[in-house]
């Protein structure tokens, strides 16, 4: 007999992704219109925040990601707010605009590619990631974002962690 279990997360929703998919091969673009690949960040710990201009909660995302990207100014992190628009959709002056003034790395994944790979079937916006100095997504995918969670923190703890390995 199959029986369901239904677990509901309050703060971070968890969301279903295989953790082994290979973030290798992935590329993004920058606004200038350079190729980043996640490859040529290898010993550096990643954090992406896929988000979009349809995301009701990506300045205040954006504003969390800054606070992390701050505290880990001159560390083996990087950290970018990456857009699921197409150029079609945001062109890239409205996507410079999104990091103007920030301390976060601003990136396209027009296609959705590396969106679509993390994010699992259950695609939500915004969608953290977090990837290991291999490259590799370190635990789930994490997506929503609830300002009254300990948003910066939480993910401080697992930057810490990937950072003492």
């Amino acid at each position: 007999m199959l029986t369901r279990l239904k677990v509901v997360v309050t703060g971070l929703a968890v969301i279903s992704c295989v953790a082994t998919a290979s973030a290798q091969d992935l590329s993004f673009s920058t606004p200038g219109g350079q190729t980043v690949t996640l490859s040529s960040l290898r010993g550096e710990v990643v954090v992406l925040l896929f988000s979009g201009m349809q995301d009701p909660q990506r300045r205040d995302g954006l504003k969390a990601l800054a606070s992390l990207a701050d505290r880990y100014q001159g560390k083996n992190v990087r950290v970018f707010w990456v857009s699921v628009n197409a150029p079609t959709e945001m062109t890239d002056d409205q996507l410079k605009n999104v990091g103007a003034g920030s301390s976060v790395s601003v990136l396209r994944d027009g296609n959705q590619a590396a969106f679509k790979r993390f994010s699992g079937k259950v695609a939500q916006l915004p969608t953290v990631v977090v990837l290991d100095r291999q490259g590799n997504p370190y635990g789930q995918p994490r997506g929503g974002f609830n300002p009254n969670s300990d948003f910066v923190n939480d993910l401080a703890s697992i930057v810490d962690r990937l950072l003492e390995r």
